[in-house]
């Protein structure tokens, strides 16, 4: 056979399995060919010398330029240049990537091998070329990130997916991949569906929808929320990401026993904190600024707070008793919450009976027709449905009765349970909730208060027919 016509079989045949190869019509047997790299594993890559790494899951493409001389395939191997645009990828690497058509070429003994190098190039580029890592120049940063993300998109457009909440299928370019776990959702299901839990307020289900998503054969964690950046992402309209970051951060601030609120009752904000830095610009906040990894209720069997400080009355001292309010930068004191009034005067905690009328009859009410989290202890009201009770603020499982905490693999064995008598048998008392079951019997807390209303009212009872019958 002709050399000539063995090498433009060669070439054509290669041309029908990659569409994308570009022969160079001036020059024959001449060919160029761009190979995708996406390595397995995004490879980790330092941008220096800001030492910034990035994780990147595609770096540009492979150029392959392959020539054929005259004495191929029988008595020489192909010439090939392997390069990047921009040079990402080094030196030492390029020559042992050319330098392999040779290898291939003398292991086959002579004959045509460019399916064989072309394919090895395609593995040996999902394997990140045998690197572990790689140190670029700060100033390719931005063009590799973007080109990354780019890419990313869209090849992911022109995927097709079935959504996991409407179950249909939809192409890539309507739809959205969660950064953490990967899963996809149609954006209509998941706009609709974030949108009304911001606007409820129930910013804890803003997570992935997934049923399977957070689950851990070793340990349950607490699912993480969505990030403002994120939702932004998706998208989700500005407007509706600054409350959802707003709401979020209250219950955060409201939650922690460590934060004092400004004494202005026509103010009342919390004092400056770094742990709950005011929010400036949402597209800005990312996972790290999402949701910490918290410790399961269930370690601590839901009756024991949280580890760490716990808020301090007696025995804080000095420049520690300083607090400034972050939105009208009054200076007070945390133990008498009077105006700032120096290291050195000695001050008491302010005590019940300097609570407003309108804010003793609010924690009267509360405590009232409440039951409190027994991990976070923040107050919750049943409107309707069973006693097994999610903590809006903490997702613990408790018993809206008696307010202990359940286990959540097995919430209904403590109704099932005669050992429990208070709650037995009861797990849909009161369904139609709090305001439309006024003679509901409570434990726990709530329960001792009952008591307490009533042997009041009793001894009132009493006193009245006593005073009745000396005016007779």
């Amino acid at each position: 056979m002709d050399l000539g016509d063995e090498r433009t079989e060669e070439l054509d045949t290669l041309q029908s399995i990659y569409p994308e190869l570009v022969l160079d019509p001036n020059q024959p047997y001449t060919a160029r060919l761009d190979l995708l790299v996406a390595p397995t594993k995004p490879l980790p890559v330092t941008f220096e010398p800001d030492n910034d790494v990035q994780r990147l899951a595609y770096l540009p493409l492979l150029h392959l330029h392959i020539i054929l001389p005259a004495e191929y395939p029988a008595e020489t191997c192909p010439v090939v240049k392997v390069s990047t645009s921009p040079s990402w990828l080094p030196e030492h690497v390029l020559n042992r990537l050319a330098d392999e058509a040779n290898s291939i070429w003398e292991e086959y003994g002579g004959g045509t091998i460019l399916f064989s190098y072309i394919s090895s190039m395609q593995e040996q580029a999902d394997a990140s070329f045998g690197l572990e890592d790689l140190t670029l120049a700060s100033s390719m940063r931005a063009e590799l990130v973007e080109y990354s993300r780019r890419m990313k998109k869209e090849l992911f457009d022109k995927e097709t997916f079935d959504c996991g909440v409407c179950l249909e299928p939809k192409k890539g370019s309507a739809c959205y991949r969660m950064e953490r776990c990967s899963h996809v959702f149609c954006i209509a299901c998941l706009q609709d569906y974030y949108n009304n839990c911001i606007k409820e307020g129930d910013v804890n289900n803003v997570k992935c929808m997934s049923t399977e998503c957070g689950k851990s054969s070793n340990r349950k964690k607490k699912d993480r929320l969505l990030s403002p950046k994120e939702l932004l992402q998706i998208p989700i309209a500005r407007e509706q990401v600054d409350r959802y970051a707003t709401i979020k951060r209250k219950k955060k601030i409201e939650s922690d026993p460590t934060i004092v609120f400004c004494p202005r009752t026509w103010c009342q904000g919390a004092m400056r904190t770094d742990k709950y830095p005011k929010i400036t610009d949402v597209s800005q906040m990312d996972g790290s600024d999402s949701e910490p990894e918290e410790e399961d209720p269930a370690q601590h069997g839901g009756t024991d707070g949280p580890d760490g400080p716990e808020k301090r009355a007696i025995g804080v001292r000095g420049m520690e008793r300083l607090a400034v309010c972050e939105d009208c930068n009054l200076a007070f004191c945390v133990i008498c919450l009077a105006s700032w009034h120096g290291d050195f005067v000695r001050c008491e905690p302010r005590d019940a009976t300097q609570l407003t009328e309108e804010d003793q009859a609010s924690l009267n009410f509360i405590q009232k027709n409440t039951s409190p989290c027994p991990y976070c202890s923040v107050p919750c009201q049943k409107s309707m449905g069973c006693n097994h009770i999610t903590c809006t603020q903490c997702e613990t499982h408790f018993c809206y009765l008696c307010a202990a905490w359940l286990n959540p693999d097995h919430p209904y064995a403590h109704f099932n349970d005669p050992k429990n008598k208070h709650c037995f048998q009861r797990l849909m008392d009161g369904v139609e909730g709090d305001l439309a079951n006024d003679n509901i019997q409570f434990g726990g807390r709530r329960g001792a208060d009952q008591v307490a209303d009533f042997w009041e009212q009793e001894a009132m009872r009493i006193q009245m027919e006593v005073n009745d019958e000396d005016t007779r």
